[in-house]
């Protein structure tokens, strides 16, 4: 499968809220401004991509008329100004079961209903050392783990990225998300990203603006390097080889950060980019397609 057809995931057409209401006061300021002249009313208040919604997406909501705090799935989303639109950037768990759930804007609430999809399986091989570490580093694994919890719980309130999301190298995918993995027979995780095809010292590109977070070796995730694009969505970057960026520095959208390589858990080079929004991975290639409509 090549890039551009991984990419792109079915879009609808007309992509029409279902409203009802009251809902629960939402906090903070919100604003619903008069919907524009000819637009249908329920068009009007909110749209959203991908449709159907399913388990694992990132969404995209859109709106014309809203702007200011939202509620969904128990967490918080701001609209803000995205061109001629508002938007808000949000993510389905992956456990998350199929349902319709309420998004609240203001006083009224938007019905948003969510689908299963089933994602494969997989065995794969590794060395012994990464199904069990030695004790000697368990110490070093802990460590990492403080630093990761600390930059996901600490991302800027403010929106850091610009529109569109982009690939982080112009090569296809070998392994989806959402792969549930069996190591040496008996370990079983969940793949929570892509891995692209990439020789080693492939350029490694940033998703979208943001801060570099996290720019250093860590024992599973080898080079690894974490963007924070503010309203707690991160991308993340293993398994390079060289970087070329620090942690803190500020980063545009399609700058080079590092190159990519072999390092930590894997079998091979390649590059493993994933997307995390609070607390939730979510499927990078449809991320990378909410703007095509």
């Amino acid at each position: 499968m090549t890039r551009r057809h991984a990419l792109l995931l079915p879009l609808s057409g007309p992509i029409i809220a279902q409203v009802s209401g009251p809902a629960p006061a939402s906090r903070g300021k919100m604003q619903i401004q008069s919907p524009p002249a000819g637009a249908h009313p329920q068009e009007a208040l909110v749209r959203w991509n991908p449709r159907p919604v399913f388990n694992g997406a990132p969404v995209l909501f859109q709106s014309r008329s809203f702007y200011g705090p939202g509620d969904w799935l128990g967490k918080k989303i701001e609209f803000r100004p995205d061109g001629d639109v508002f938007s808000a950037l949000a993510g389905v768990n992956l456990n998350r079961a199929p349902g319709h759930y309420p998004l609240a804007l203001g006083d009224q609430t938007v019905d948003i209903a969510v689908i299963r999809r089933a994602y494969p399986s997989s065995t794969i091989t590794v060395p012994q050392k990464f199904i069990e570490p030695p004790k000697e580093v368990q110490k070093q694994i802990d460590e990492e783990v403080a630093i990761k919890q600390s930059v996901f719980e600490s991302s800027r309130p403010n929106r850091l990225w610009q529109g569109p999301f982009v690939a982080p190298t112009n090569t296809s995918y070998t392994s989806s998300f959402g792969l549930r993995r069996t190591y040496n027979g008996r370990t079983l995780s969940v793949h929570q990203g892509l891995d692209y095809k990439a020789a080693l010292g492939t350029q490694v590109t940033a998703a979208n603006f943001g801060r570099i977070a996290i720019a250093r070796d860590m024992y599973f995730e080898g080079g690894f390097i974490v963007i924070d694009h503010g309203e707690s969505i991160f991308t993340l970057y293993m398994h390079l080889s060289e970087f070329l960026v620090k942690e803190g520095a500020n980063i545009e959208k399609g700058d080079p950060i590092g190159r990519s390589g072999s390092s930590g858990r894997v079998t091979g080079p390649h590059l493993h980019f994933a997307v995390r929004w609070q607390g939730a991975y979510l499927e990078p290639s449809t991320l990378l397609g909410l703007w095509r409509s």
